[in-house]
């Protein structure tokens, strides 16, 4: 698979017109995650009422690939119950490691990022958003990585 692949359709798109980004003044949960080998610094912003996460917000510099990642996981989680969050980022693994793996109907957009498994060190940039929300969930106002 050519790297230029990688950067088409979708990802391209949501690293032009990437969805909430932004900062979130009514967050409860927030998390940053960093990650030192390509300079990615991202902030996840949560608003969460009754157990479901009703804003996503992210901010920050960050790679295409992560960029794209936190738009569309900021998308995904709004309206989602809190603990179906960690299963999304299982599935979501799966669907990265594992290049036969059907699309997860549940993940929606997200199978979009399928491509990116081929490429280790993308694959950890894909990644950086959900652990950094996963992270602000379980210990809300975290600000370090």
């Amino acid at each position: 698979m050519a790297l230029a692949k990688l950067y088409q359709g979708i990802i391209l798109e949501h690293n032009r017109q990437p969805r909430n980004r932004k900062r979130l003044a009514s967050a409860t949960h927030r998390a940053r995650g960093h990650d030192a080998s390509c300079g990615d610094d991202l902030l996840i912003e949560l608003a969460v009422i009754d157990g479901r996460v009703r804003e996503a917000a992210f901010s920050g510099q960050a790679c295409a690939v992560t960029q794209a990642a936190a738009s569309m996981l900021t998308e995904w989680l709004q309206g989602r119950p809190v603990d179906e969050v960690g299963s999304g980022l299982e599935r979501f693994r799966v669907l990265l490691e594992n290049p036969a793996a059907e699309p997860d109907e549940e993940l929606g957009e997200l199978n979009q990022l399928r491509p990116v498994g081929a490429f280790p060190a993308r694959r950890r940039n894909a990644l950086l958003p959900w652990k950094t929300a996963l992270r602000a969930l379980q210990d809300p106002g975290t600000a370090a990585s």
